[in-house]
């Protein structure tokens, strides 16, 4: 299919844009998983806090995976153009070339960010594990002892005084 020049620019644009709010989403991604990393990190978990930053990240991954299912479309329309006519379309190249290159350092931050976040939290769950595994077996414990307790027959103490 042939495109005109002005159906060019226009998907030419929308690869920008499309790449500009990928920066964007990415940008908050940065910032949602910062905050993980102060709620892992404070001595009073907050795991309502937590759970709310989980569900911020899942549906700015679905955003990113929207924009680049979008962006592979409308690149596969135009990509012929760009390699044929690469004078043509210098700025616009730049330009996604440089986005290209803040994205991809985002995303190596982003992954660095989760890798280190990665081990504290499975400590910390370990942690929380460890307390309610420890909690659930005292109260099993006490149960048993009052159960026993309240079953058995009274009877006289073992040490009974004779000298009366």
């Amino acid at each position: 299919m042939e495109l005109n020049d002005n159906a060019k620019q226009t998907y030419i644009q929308l690869l920008i844009d499309s790449l500009r709010k990928k920066q964007v989403i990415l940008n908050e991604l940065m910032q949602v998983t910062t905050k993980q990393q102060e709620i892992i990190n404070s001595d009073d978990f907050e795991e309502d806090e937590f759970l709310k930053t989980i569900t911020l990240k899942e549906e700015q991954i679905k955003s990113l995976d929207e924009l680049d299912r979008g962006f592979e479309m409308v690149y596969d329309r135009v990509r012929e153009e760009l390699n044929e006519n690469r004078m043509e379309y210098v700025s616009q190249i730049t330009s996604l070339k440089e986005l290209v290159t803040a994205i991809t350092d985002l995303s190596v931050k982003l992954q660095a960010l989760e890798k280190r976040n990665r081990p504290k939290l499975e400590a910390l769950l370990a942690n929380k594990r460890k307390s309610i595994k420890s909690s659930r077996l005292s109260n099993e414990t006490v149960t048993n002892y009052y159960r026993n307790m309240t079953s058995k027959p009274e009877s006289q103490s073992y040490f009974y005084d004779k000298k009366k």
